[in-house]
């Protein structure tokens, strides 16, 4: 990243639109792709996926994060109904570990959700505190 390099932050959540026994693939193949892509134009970020729905929050240059969501996530066939949770300018990458980091689905994401008094997984109810809670609880895994 240059010296003048604005960071973004960028959250997103979507669905799958394949049926559940045969997503396995597709996970394998975007998180080959983001770890490639990621890789090569320093992103950063994590990956989630659960009930059907994946939360992704990307960081790195504003540059390449926003035409990477606008012109490829959001046109990406492996998924529908995608909306944007946050786009923020940030001061420093906080996944900076991982090009692509994969939160696997576990009994604990569960009850972050039912702490806050949401049934399941549903990244769509994200926003402001939750969003922030919930990045600070993927950091932890």
């Amino acid at each position: 990243m240059g010296v003048n390099t604005q960071l973004a932050r960028l959250c997103y959540a979507s669905k799958t639109v394949k049926d559940e026994d045969e997503i396995r693939q597709d996970l394998m193949d975007i998180l080959s792709e983001a770890v490639d892509f990621n890789g090569r134009h320093q992103v950063y970020g994590v990956l989630y996926y659960g009930n059907g729905m994946f939360f992704q929050c990307l960081e790195g240059d504003t540059e390449i994060v926003n035409p990477l969501f606008y012109e490829k996530i959001t046109k990406d066939p492996r998924h529908s109904d995608v909306i944007l949770l946050d786009l923020s300018d940030i001061d420093y990458i906080r996944f900076g570990t991982w090009h692509m980091k994969y939160a696997p689905f576990d009994k604990a994401m569960l009850r972050f959700f039912n702490d806050r008094g949401i049934a399941e997984f549903d990244p769509y109810v994200l926003q402001d505190q939750r969003l922030e809670d919930f990045i600070d609880y993927l950091l932890k895994l």
